[in-house]
């Protein structure tokens, strides 16, 4: 989770075959990711939004995922086997032996049991992802378990993008300030060498890293903050950046016509979606929060912005990730409906005034919020458009006092399961993290919690819970979801190594290189 604005992403598929380029402005051994947004958090067990792009070059976790319909469906990592009790409740990982991390500390079972504790213990980010672990036990320097309150696929947990990255338990102990100093240590193949707040962040090859190197690996990682998209577009198509994340809609046709520039637009696991307040008048009246969701343009948005490259979503999981409900009511665009909602909500014409926040830098969000707003101005609601940087209309979402009535918001798995959408975004929260709608509903939360407990032994049960869950969301009107997603990127065509694995939002550079 991610979490999760409105980023293009780098996993991708192989790289499509073009013309012979040359490297253009950048150096041979060094990859340039242009990024509309800066690390936000530096520590690992805090980190939940763009900081995926850091975290996969510096970090490493004991599992990997492989690419949906690759067998066998979990990698090692750094953990090279692992097995699990008949019962469920007890997991084994036998670790990677020779590994260190960037501090030259060695990687073993009391520093993995120290991880855990610790993200546990803060309760911070993704770390409800560990909610089935009881204890960590060291059974001896290479040799580690997992005891479980109940069963839990935590060979799938553990492959996660967030809060299951391995760091020095040295520097664990520092603490989250020293982190957001900029600062990181891990055992992946790049370690940080500099970060220029709201400027860049600068990776050099760590020379112990234990996959070893080759010559044709990329021994330098530039991640440049550009937040024009103009700017963005340049920098690729003149080579000075090998990635861009902010691309705009109307400038694909022309890059896709360009030989040294290569643009996908694989399937993903990501939605869009308007988290709706239900706490803050007036969308605290379902009927308006109905109403909202048939103002909606969904073929308008697939069609008109993400220039076909979505689909209509049926609610809150894509039609691509398991547990998905094919079968829930549809808010399809009807604006007579909406009308009559607004008409039988009882609030007066003068108090239908709503806002909707969004990140400015993206132009589908921009484009998108515009069409609300225009809809919405049809059946009698007023609507102020709050543009901003992801990080000031994030905190200020998570606070009652200064919520948006709607937040726009992209999400994508920490791991390969529904309960990363029902849960991260909609389980009562004491203090809001990404439950930007203010849900609280008692009966959603048994179903989300009986659900993510059946998903080691009884998947059949999960999703028989998970759709029940997604219906009372939907009969709720807690969002408007408005598109299932196809990521959207673009690199030079002369990188290579590229494939596409929806469950992570970045590729290791390390398996990259320049043709």
């Amino acid at each position: 989770m991610k979490k999760s604005m409105f980023i293009f992403i780098l996993v991708l598929a192989l790289a499509l075959p073009g013309a012979a380029i040359t490297a253009g402005a950048a150096e041979k051994d060094t990859f340039v990711f242009a990024s509309y947004g800066d690390v936000k958090d530096w520590d690992p067990a805090v980190a939940f939004s763009l900081e995926v792009f850091m975290l996969r070059q510096v970090y490493e976790g004991l599992t990997v995922y492989n690419t949906p319909g690759q067998e066998p469906l979990i990698l090692p990592g750094l953990a090279t086997s692992w097995s699990t009790s008949d019962d469920g409740l007890t997991w084994t990982f036998n670790l990677r032996q020779g590994v260190k991390f960037h501090d030259g500390e060695p990687f073993n079972a009391a520093a993995v049991k120290y991880v855990i504790d610790r993200n546990k213990k803060m309760g911070k980010g993704a770390a409800f992802i560990w909610a089935a672990v009881k204890e960590v036990k060291v059974v001896d320097d290479h040799t580690v378990q997992f005891i479980l309150k109940y069963p839990a696929p935590i060979d799938i947990i553990a492959s996660a993008q967030y809060c299951a990255w391995m760091y020095s338990p040295q520097v664990g102990e520092k603490g989250t300030d020293w982190f957001m100093q900029g600062n990181a240590v891990g055992t992946g193949p790049y370690k940080l060498d500099s970060w220029e707040k709201s400027q860049q962040v600068v990776l050099s090859a760590f020379g112990d890293y234990w996959g070893g190197w080759k010559d044709s690996n990329f021994k330098r990682v530039i991640l440049k903050v550009v937040t024009e998209k103009s700017t963005q577009v340049q920098m690729l198509k003149s080579g000075e950046a090998d990635f861009a994340s902010l691309i705009p809609i109307d400038s694909f046709p022309g890059l896709k016509k360009d030989p040294a520039v290569n643009m996908l637009t694989p399937p993903s696991w990501k939605n869009y979606m308007y988290l709706i307040n239900v706490k803050k008048f007036p969308t605290d009246n379902l009927k308006i929060r109905q109403a909202i969701s048939y103002a909606c343009d969904y073929q308008g948005v697939i069609d008109g912005v993400l220039n076909g490259g979505g689909s209509i979503p049926s609610g809150p999981i894509p039609a691509t990730m398991w547990g998905h409900n094919p079968n829930l009511r549809i808010y399809n665009f009807d604006l007579e409906k909406a009308k009559k909602l607004v008409e039988e909500s009882g609030i007066p014409k003068d108090k239908l005034k709503i806002s909707i926040a969004y990140i400015g830098t993206s132009q589908v969000y921009s484009n998108v919020a515009q069409m609300l707003q225009a809809n919405l101005a049809q059946i009698g609601i007023t609507v102020e458009l709050l543009p901003g940087p992801w990080g000031t209309i994030w905190d200020k979402a998570k606070k009652l006092e200064t919520a948006p009535n709607i937040q726009s918001m992209a999400w994508w798995p920490t791991y390969p399961t529904p309960s990363d959408w029902l849960i991260g975004l909609w389980r009562t929260e004491k203090k809001a993290l990404f439950n930007l709608s203010h849900y609280a509903n008692p009966e959603y939360d048994k179903l989300v919690d009986d659900g993510a407990a059946a998903e080691g032994v009884d998947k059949a049960n999960a999703i028989a819970l998970y759709s029940k869950a997604q219906k009372i969301l939907v009969d709720d009107a807690v969002a408007v979801f408005y598109a299932d997603v196809n990521d959207q990127a673009g690199h030079r065509a002369d990188i290579g190594g590229f494939f596409y694995n929806p469950s992570y939002n970045i590729a290791r550079i390390y398996d990259l290189y320049r043709k």
